[in-house]
């Protein structure tokens, strides 16, 4: 994932993490994974349950919205149903007053998007893919037809391949909403100049 210029809402996260911190009393941080336009990601280990989990740390802003919050927990509750083996399952949403993440299973791999940089040509073989496809139409199948719920932001920077060479799809249910959100508070961070000095 690609850093984020400091006036983005993403980069506006006051709070500093450091390795082998505890957040949230259970999630002891090994190691940031990436960052992105929706915030941060770290590798860490849940205490309590004795996994390790990828935690998506939101920007400051999101968390000082308490109608987005809310709107958070609602999806991130809907995305817990869902247990597919290529899908990434979504633990939980955890908060407190100065920041909030979402806790979600770990995997040991890269995005489809970094994969197809690396080819020479930048694009893969139908018969590299094809098994991959079958994995990511099985998937949505299930999110669609069974759980009633679509991910509204597909692409190979959501998709990932673990070291066994299995298809997951990250961030369903939430990217889009995470999206919407930062791009509405962009726009209300961009208008909340001094009023006189605005165009109209």
């Amino acid at each position: 994932m690609n850093n984020q210029p400091p006036g983005s809402v993403a980069a506006a996260t006051s709070r500093e993490f450091v390795s082998g911190q505890k957040v949230f009393g259970r999630y002891a941080l090994v190691k940031v994974l990436g960052r992105g336009g929706m915030g941060i990601v770290w590798l860490a280990r849940d205490e309590e349950l004795e996994r390790d989990v990828a935690l998506k740390f939101l920007p400051d802003l999101m968390i000082q919205d308490r109608s987005l919050l809310d709107q958070l927990k609602r999806e991130t509750k809907r995305c817990l149903e869902l247990t597919h083996p290529h899908i990434v399952r979504i633990h939980d949403f955890v908060h407190d007053d100065r920041s909030g993440c979402i806790s979600m299973e770990y995997v040991d791999g890269e995005t489809l998007s970094n994969l197809r940089a690396e080819k020479e040509q930048k694009v893969f073989e139908p018969d590299e893919i094809a098994g991959w496809i079958a994995q990511l139409c099985d998937a949505l199948d299930y999110a669609h037809n069974r759980a009633r719920v679509i991910h509204r932001d597909l692409k190979p920077a959501n998709l990932m391949m673990n070291k066994r060479g299995e298809l997951k799809i990250t961030d369903f249910g939430i990217a889009r909403n995470l999206a919407d959100s930062a791009s509405r508070l962009t726009a209300e961070q961009s208008r909340s100049g001094t009023l006189v000095y605005m165009s109209p």
